[in-house]
């Protein structure tokens, strides 16, 4: 694909997935705090209408007017809970072989450029923890290349991350079941809503051939 700068172009894409990790990361943690006290004062519709309106936008959530409390979110102050937020990163990196499949004015992006785009975003922290992202950049780019259908963005690896490593967000409660239902849904959609946004970027972004 032909950008007029493609080291801008790449720079705002990979930022693009960095702060869509980092919403998603605080759209999380404010649904957490939701079950916790204010389960029947805030609509969850409100939360994820607003985390996906623009799913670059951290702080978005923060005109609700909840301040997000680390007391009320306790259990997601730990360094494993933490590593999350790379992962979350990384499972929207591990899948920009997808963008493969955007045609803009500019041409379509090629295998070298992904990588590129896909590098940039893991040198701002984006890691596969003891790979728990069982997605492979590769396999996606295969399947891309083969076209077939990648499978959905779920939020199976997330449950399964929390199963392992933060036991006191595994424990049956009101709030951890609030929360991991909740994730099955909000991860789709925000991965659908950032998907959209690339494309939409990619577009702006590229030149006339």
């Amino acid at each position: 694909m032909e950008f007029i700068s493609e080291r801008t172009a790449f720079t705002l894409l990979s930022e693009t997935v960095v702060k869509a990790g980092v919403s998603l990361f605080n759209a999380v943690k404010y649904i957490y705090m939701i079950a916790d006290k204010d389960f029947y004062n805030i609509n969850i519709k409100d939360i994820f209408r607003i985390s996906l309106n623009d799913v670059t936008n951290t702080t978005c959530l923060f005109n609700t007017g909840i301040k997000l409390d680390k007391e009320r979110c306790k259990e997601m102050n730990s360094p494993e809970y933490e590593r999350v937020l790379s992962l979350m990163v990384y499972s929207f990196a591990v899948r920009l072989p997808e963008l493969k499949n955007v045609k803009t004015k500019g041409g379509t992006l090629t295998d070298k450029q992904i990588r590129m785009i896909f590098d940039m975003v893991t040198a701002k922290g984006a890691a596969n923890f003891e790979n728990v992202i069982t997605d492979d950049f590769d396999d996606i780019r295969r399947m891309v290349k083969q076209g077939r259908s990648v499978p959905a963005y779920d939020a199976e690896w997330f449950k399964g991350y929390i199963y392992s490593y933060v036991p006191a967000l595994a424990a049956i409660n009101n709030k951890n079941v609030f929360l991991l239902g909740s994730a099955d849904i909000l991860f789709t959609l925000f991965h659908s809503c950032l998907e959209e946004q690339l494309e939409r970027l990619l577009d702006s972004l590229s030149a006339q051939a």
